[in-house]
């Protein structure tokens, strides 16, 4: 893998432990819990995170056809009833993970520098591209966190960083 494609993949994969750690302790009714309303569960933010990582990626960099493995797009499921389960959200997560280490292995360095069209953020270079699907899942892995914190009796236990402790002096 060129170190290009290194950094892209060492931006997706760096939070991808802590987003599991996140959801796995969720039953299927906090998956679907939502904060308020009009706002989103941590379901349809996983989904989200896998459906960007695959699709923006084949509508403007490899050409290839849209996918939907589950029958629609993230932004049509409105009933609780047609979201996945939480396994079945974080296989295809890693399904689309594996295929995205696939498409940066086989990257060029002249890959990184084509020009695409994009609808909402016009003319990018394809590294641009790549670093929007890097912060779109450190973003949504953000709001799962802090959803998934939410949750009335949550399972999901706050972090403490050492270099936090070291900072703050306590050392503990």
């Amino acid at each position: 893998m060129i170190d290009e494609a290194k950094s892209i993949w060492a931006g997706l994969e760096f939070r991808k432990a802590m987003l599991l750690r996140n959801v796995e302790p969720l039953s299927e009714p906090q998956m679907l819990w939502r904060p308020g309303p009009d706002r989103v569960s941590i379901a349809w933010q996983l989904w989200h995170i896998a459906e960007v990582e695959d699709n923006w990626v084949r509508l403007l960099i490899t050409n290839e056809p849209l996918r939907f493995p589950f029958g629609l797009q993230v932004r049509e499921a409105k009933r609780d009833d047609q979201f996945p389960a939480k396994q079945q959200l974080i296989d295809y997560l890693a399904e689309v993970r594996g295929i995205t280490e696939q498409r940066l292995e086989a990257a060029n360095p002249e890959d990184f520098s084509r020009e695409v069209e994009d609808v909402d953020y016009g003319r990018q270079a394809v590294r641009d591209i790549w670093g929007g699907v890097v912060t779109s899942f450190a973003w949504h892995a953000g709001q799962i966190a802090l959803t998934a914190k939410l949750l009335p009796d949550s399972p999901v236990k706050t972090m403490t960083f050492g270099y936090w402790r070291e900072w703050k002096g306590d050392g503990k």
